[in-house]
């Protein structure tokens, strides 16, 4: 009997001390986030984006180019903590498609989709956002802004990249999610993410995104470079060929009408 209570007490104690370590882990995990998010970012910004669409078949393989502008602004107060236009230049068959998202403080997000033959702005609903954006491998949610509230975050490992150490930090999500949870790296030098790895809801690794050439302009760092391929091959990189912050936009570029009202 006494063996029994003896046994208990060190379950009891071990669960206690993994709790204990596991509690560590998630409190420094979200220091790391905090850290990551702490970069100061420009409050309005317009970037030139060019993008390769790559899908591959047996031995063959197809690419898409496309082009287009991409206007954010950024509130301190308000209902809205983020506004962002994704607008399509080229190819002909794309020009004028738009993606405008609203981002609020409490996390929740809205976005309208135009195309120019519609002549109308079309609102993502929930169920839509796992859905490729434009034919590419990021689907509406990838465009989304989460907070930091919206994820649980715990310290998973270390790794080297491209010569950077960097810690792994496991994400699961709080918030709805189209994603059964992530792998995120974080460069410990600088405190900027290098790779993002998806998982599916049967903890399959999907798809990876890599940020490559991640340079610093002022006080904002930014990647020049985001590759993001799915283990099936395809992939699709995001090069940024121009990125001007602090531009200032006024707030009727992120409204409906001024999607709608420059295509026609």
């Amino acid at each position: 009997m006494k063996k029994k209570n003896v046994m208990n007490k060190n379950i009891s104690f071990l669960f206690f001390i993994n709790l204990v370590f596991a509690g560590d882990s998630n409190h420094e995990a979200l220091e790391i986030m905090e850290r990551v998010i702490a970069h100061p970012n420009p409050k309005t910004s317009i970037s030139e984006v060019h993008l390769e669409i790559i899908r591959k078949k047996g031995s063959k393989t197809k690419q898409k180019n496309r082009a287009f502008i991409s206007y954010e602004k950024l509130y301190e107060d308000g209902d809205y903590k983020k506004k962002s236009l994704v607008k399509f230049l080229e190819p002909k068959s794309v020009e004028g498609t738009g993606l405008l998202s609203w981002t609020k403080f409490n996390g929740l997000s809205e976005q309208w989709f135009f195309l120019p033959i519609l002549k109308t702005a079309k609102k993502i609903k929930s169920k839509e956002k796992s859905k490729s954006f434009m034919s590419t491998d990021f689907i509406y949610e990838d465009l989304e802004s989460r907070e930091i509230s919206d994820d649980s975050f715990k310290i998973y490992g270390k790794e080297i990249i491209n010569n950077k150490d960097c810690i792994i930090i496991d994400s699961s999500p709080i918030k709805e999610s189209s994603y059964w949870g992530k792998k995120i790296y974080v460069d410990t030098q600088i405190w900027k993410i290098r790779k993002v790895e998806y998982f599916s809801a049967q903890s399959k690794l999907e798809k990876t995104l890599h940020f490559k050439e991640i340079v610093k302009m002022g006080k904002y760092w930014f990647p020049k470079i985001l590759e993001m391929r799915k283990e099936n091959g395809n992939y699709t990189i995001m090069k940024v060929a121009a990125f001007k912050p602090d531009t200032g936009l006024d707030d009727q570029v992120f409204t409906e009408s001024f999607l709608i009202e420059k295509n026609n």
